[in-house]
């Protein structure tokens, strides 16, 4: 790979000394270059640009202003005026005074140029600085995992408005992007519903037709653009990703069609045009529960953070060592995802990469199945989380009272009896024991027992045993001191969704969160490791303690 020059700024004039100089030191900003050195961006970057041409600007400086607008939460217009007019930051990102380089669309570009797979590796560059100066990585320390939710930057919209955003998205990108096919558009497919919005006030009948009109409409262009007529026009389109962009827009909106809508027979939808296919809307209950929410941003879901919460957008799972707080990993999931199901994953990869795992990994409920307690326990760490608590719908007694016996293979019931009798449940993952009906209906907790005439059954998992180990580990003072512990990572929580903005952030897809969550990931680590590593600065008084002051007299009792 050929050498890449950047653009250097040279030695600052003595004019910009002057003005830095008598600014008081920042406690942060003047203390981060103690602790890191951000030059490992301009190797790692060189792959984006050309040793021919105009010379960039240093990758480490960019990062350093992503770094910034992380700190702040600062959108792109409000980080160009941060770099023009503060002078803490210019300090810090060691540009001029006069320096006005950057605009808001550069620092997009940048961030979509670069990727979330290379501030991953940023991340992981200032990660293995920590290391090196012992601020995590020791044999006995603990990694804590857990998840928080954000809202996504979307309107909710009912299936109507759905439908137009998706026919608007492929109309505005065949307008912007290629005029030839947008004037055969305009031409051959003339839409006049699609603009209309639904009031309240319209009558159900009239609401009716104009969402059947719309649906029409919708799969009318969907057939229009693979018209043999517009075929060869289409596959023309000199631009591939533009081409390939409007594709998947297509598959966007008969996504939405497929999972909003259903035909139904003319004859049943009264003041609706003759000849024409009818459709309504999929009734709550017959629509998929992992449905598209956005047109613009087709991979947010809704999800339930508890019973009584519920959001629309992703969650962020966050992997902490307890030594110092350091983020060690952190990923965007789906909202509708299981928490649990990365938890194997994000352990793995700081394995692989550092060849260090802790002594005990702690997580919530979530995180504590006995799928994810034997993959935790294969290597070789101790897992720890509370252990679900399954009540009976019935009232009645509770599983707990049933004893299994994994040597003889059967459940034992309060009375005594037993049972080796089961049928596999494979979605589930166990076995469900089930007791005689004689047996049970002699029984004097027959009627605090089961409603069932054909008697009791029992669920045991795949996974009893290292449950019960958990159960017991659980009870211990070591155990409860564990659980304890688990706390601390909604501090770091805390910190990302409310003090750096992830919990509405302004991003559109998880390509973009996943760069934001791992520049958010970076600017934590580097807040501790600048506690831990920096020297003190002294606080600025605005004003200075006066020794003779004369004190306020005090009135005797």
């Amino acid at each position: 790979m050929a050498h890449i020059q950047y653009k250097t700024f040279g030695q600052l004039s003595f004019a910009d000394y002057e003005v830095f100089s008598s600014v008081p030191s920042h406690p942060f900003w003047s203390r981060v270059e103690q602790v890191i050195d951000f030059s490992f961006a301009d190797e790692l970057c060189a792959s984006l640009y050309s040793s021919k041409g105009q010379r960039p600007y240093a990758p480490s400086l960019k990062l350093k202003i992503h770094f910034a607008q992380r700190y702040h939460n600062y959108s792109d217009r409000e980080m160009e005026v941060a770099i023009l007019y503060h002078l803490h930051i210019k300090r810090f990102l060691g540009v001029p005074v006069a320096f006005n380089g950057f605009d808001h669309s550069t620092l997009g570009l940048d961030r979509d140029r670069m990727g979330s797979a290379l501030f991953d590796a940023c991340h992981h560059h200032i990660l293995s600085q920590a290391l090196d100066k012992g601020l995590w990585g020791k044999e006995d320390d603990r990694w804590l995992i857990d998840s928080f939710h954000t809202y996504a930057n979307i309107a909710k919209v009912g299936s109507y408005r759905l439908i137009q955003q998706g026919i608007l998205q492929i109309i505005h990108h065949i307008e912007r992007t290629y005029p030839k096919l947008y004037t055969y558009l305009q031409k051959d497919c003339a839409l006049k519903s699609f603009m209309k919005p639904l009031s309240d006030q319209i009558p159900e009948k009239r609401r009716l037709v104009l969402f059947s009109r719309l649906v029409v409409e919708a799969y009318s262009l969907l057939h229009w653009l693979e018209n043999e007529k517009v075929k060869p026009i289409f596959w023309t389109w000199k631009k591939s990703k533009q081409q390939l962009r409007c594709l998947e827009l297509q598959a966007i909106l008969y996504q939405i069609l497929q999972e909003n809508t259903k035909s139904i027979d003319q004859d049943k939808h009264e003041g609706a045009e003759q000849g024409q296919p009818q459709y309504q809307e999929l009734s709550k209950k017959e629509k998929p529960k992992d449905r598209i929410r956005s047109a613009y941003d087709p991979e947010i879901r809704s999800g339930y953070k508890s019973k009584s919460l519920k959001f629309t957008g992703d969650k962020i799972q966050v992997l902490e060592s307890r030594e110092n707080g350091l983020v060690l990993n952190i990923e965007p999931i789906p909202g509708n995802e299981w928490d649990g199901e990365r938890l194997g994953p994000m352990v793995k990869e700081m394995i692989g990469s550092y060849g260090i795992a802790p002594k005990q990994l702690i997580g919530d409920t979530a995180y504590g199945t006995g799928e994810n307690r034997q993959k935790i326990q294969g290597m070789k760490i101790l897992m720890t989380a509370p252990i679900q608590k399954y009540k009976n719908p019935t009232g009645l007694l509770e599983s707990d009272w049933f004893v299994y016996d994994a040597n003889l293979d059967e459940v034992i019931c309060p009375q005594g009896y037993s049972t080796s009798k089961k049928v596999r449940n494979n979605v589930n993952q166990g076995n469900q024991f089930k007791f005689e009906a004689k047996t049970c209906q002699v029984c004097p907790l027959f009627e605090q027992c089961t409603t069932n005439e054909k008697g009791r059954t029992v669920f045991i998992s795949d996974y009893y045993e290292i449950m019960e180990q958990g159960k017991s580990y659980n009870l211990t003072e070591v155990g409860k001191d564990a659980l304890r512990d688990r706390y601390d990572v909604e501090r770091t929580n805390n910190e990302a969704a409310n003090h750096h903005g992830l919990r509405k952030p302004r991003t559109r897809g998880r390509e973009s969160l996943r760069i934001t969550s791992k520049l958010t990931a970076m600017v934590i680590n580097l807040k501790i490791m600048v506690k831990k590593l920096a020297e003190p600065i002294k606080p600025f008084y605005r004003y200075k303690k006066c020794e003779n002051r004369i004190k306020a007299p005090v009135c005797p009792n």
